[in-house]
């Protein structure tokens, strides 16, 4: 029997992997290590219907910090039930979560864009559905990498 995680996981994982700037992946103590450079760190849930509600512990927390070092591209990945992945860049959580645990919602109506939430916050603007896997690939372009 296929454990949800794995299920849930593969759903993003596939979309790395078949788009054309993977280079590898692999798994790392905090996550997935995409391109060798990219950290990527997924949560899901198993709800139908938005909202998509996270938990964000202080472990994950430190998982998170953990992670962010050494690399110049870091993504959280929310695996919303069957409806897809919303990328959250590192430099984001502390607007949604200030410096410590607490809860992730990500909201969309059909044919939108999610609208992300957390325990200390909101995010300015709304993250497109289409966004996953790209977000991986992109801010590591714009560094110039």
């Amino acid at each position: 029997m296929i454990d949800k995680l794995e299920f849930y996981h593969g759903a993003a994982i596939v979309r790395i992997v078949e788009d054309a700037r993977c280079r590898s992946i692999r798994k790392h103590e905090a996550g997935y290590l995409i391109n060798g450079d990219r950290l990527l760190y997924l949560k899901y849930t198993t709800k139908e219907h938005s909202p998509w509600r996270f938990s964000v512990s202080e472990e994950d927390r430190e998982h998170f910090a953990s992670g962010k070092n050494g690399f110049g591209v870091w993504v959280l990945g929310l695996v919303c039930g069957g409806d897809g992945v919303c990328a959250v860049r590192w430099e984001q959580l502390t607007t949604l979560l200030g410096d410590t645990g607490g809860w992730l919602a990500a909201k969309r109506v059909f044919g939108g864009c999610y609208a992300v939430s957390g325990s200390c916050g909101n995010l300015e603007r709304k993250v497109a559905l289409n966004q996953w896997p790209g977000i991986l690939f992109e801010e590591a372009e714009n560094n110039g990498r």
